[in-house]
């Protein structure tokens, strides 16, 4: 057990990951294994509880802290309130113990249809905020639903007597108890998660994770037109996916530099959905994705925030335009990548993180995990620029593999 105050261990992991951000040889690989439902797994606690007792899943994701050491510090900022989901009415989100049935500790299941269709670009482009409040809030929230029938030109054109009456019905007022209960609760957890946080600097962990967000493109595919909505949209009406492109990398260059300037974090992540190997082609990504993406890199490069860049899925193809970046700026986090092919391409550019099959710690035995970790260390660590981390997070894994791993970790990272 380390005798090192937690200032001095936040500190000197502090320095490691920026060593390895800066593409600097250190004497470890930072070992920056992520961590989602595993803490609740392992400690008794269902993930329908970690939604409602929050103290519980502090007390959860503290002891997986204190107990395996990594370099990095996951807080319960990644889950979510399930009094808040189910007070709003979400409807494109299933919750572990939600009303409609799913187990109390499957994952989160995402919904994905179009709350934009086809034929409603024009309208959303002329007046989005009245897009939003007409069609987006009800389509995506059950709690929304009555903003729809609001005449909102009568509100503006009528008297001043008249507009108290326009959002005083009586639908409405159940919808008024509802978001402020949701807004109460959600308090309550956000001052949960700042708890978590502070315990965990506290204690020496620094934090590789603030804000969350997707690119441009993904804000359309995801969020607005869904999958099946996003694909003919290339090729029947492109102009209007660039226009909403360029709308939306402004919005989120906005977004990740107040996240910044809100919680002091210069890791700001983008979680990349549609831009995998094979799901779009390389010119479609060339001319529609990477532009987009690129702009909010650049962006966050130039207020002095280290964009962590999430590429889901296979990654290879798409090597040769993330290399386009200044170096020793950027973390590309991998969930499936050819290492060496990643190595070649990436080194002495960006800093790769990730890319080790979170299968193998699942379902693998201990001389499987030990073998992989060396290898990926073999191939990545020489010369710096790695941060050792998972394809995803650690989830429903055994806990022997998971002492494996972190054992592997400090064994074969040491230079």
């Amino acid at each position: 057990m380390s005798q090192k105050t937690g200032q001095e261990l936040y500190e000197e992991r502090s320095k490691l990951l920026d060593d390895a951000l800066c593409l600097r040889e250190t004497d470890r690989v930072p070992n920056g294994v992520r961590v989602n439902y595993f803490p609740f797994y392992e400690y008794g606690v269902s993930i329908a509880d970690s939604m409602k007792d929050y103290d519980r899943a502090i007390d959860a994701y503290m002891r997986y802290h204190r107990e395996f050491q990594p370099d990095i510090g996951c807080s319960i900022s990644a889950q979510f309130s399930s009094k808040v989901l189910e007070l709003f009415g979400v409807k494109c989100l299933r919750w572990p113990g939600d009303p409609k049935g799913l187990d109390e500790n499957a994952p989160l299941q995402y919904v994905e249809y179009a709350t934009l269709m086809e034929d409603e670009y024009d309208e959303f482009f002329n007046d989005p905020t009245g897009f939003a409040w007409r069609k987006w809030l009800p389509r995506v929230f059950e709690v929304f639903e009555p903003f729809a029938k609001i005449d909102y030109p009568a509100a503006i054109t009528g008297s001043y007597n008249a507009v108290p009456n326009i959002f005083m019905a009586p639908e409405l007022l159940e919808s008024y108890r509802k978001i402020l209960d949701a807004a109460e609760e959600q308090q309550r957890f956000f001052a949960a998660c700042g708890r978590c946080s502070a315990m965990l600097k506290e204690e020496g962990f620094p934090s590789l994770c603030g804000g969350g967000s997707a690119t441009a493109f993904d804000m359309l595919g995801d969020g607005l037109r869904g999958t099946f909505g996003m694909m003919p949209d290339l090729l029947e009406q492109p102009e209007n996916v660039k226009r909403a492109c360029e709308m939306f990398v402004k919005i989120h260059i906005a977004q990740s530099i107040e996240s910044y300037k809100r919680t002091g974090n210069r890791y700001q992540w983008v979680m990349l959905h549609k831009g995998f190997d094979n799901f779009i082609g390389d010119n479609t990504y060339a001319e529609f994705y990477w532009p987009y993406l690129r702009q909010w890199i650049m962006a966050l490069i130039d207020e002095g925030i280290v964009p962590v860049v999430f590429c889901e899925g296979a990654y290879n193809t798409r090597l040769k335009y993330l290399a386009d970046v200044p170096k020793g700026k950027v973390i590309y986090l991998f969930e499936d990548i050819d290492i060496r092919l990643a190595k070649k391409t990436l080194g002495g550019i960006a800093c790769i993180m990730g890319g080790f099959p979170e299968f193998t710690v699942s379902h693998g035995t201990k001389e499987q995990i030990r073998d992989k970790v060396k290898e990926y260390m073999d191939v990545l660590a020489p010369g710096g620029g790695f941060i050792f981390s998972l394809s995803s997070s650690l989830d429903l894994c055994p806990r022997e593999n998971v002492e494996a791993l972190f054992e592997a970790i400090e064994l074969y990272g040491k230079k």
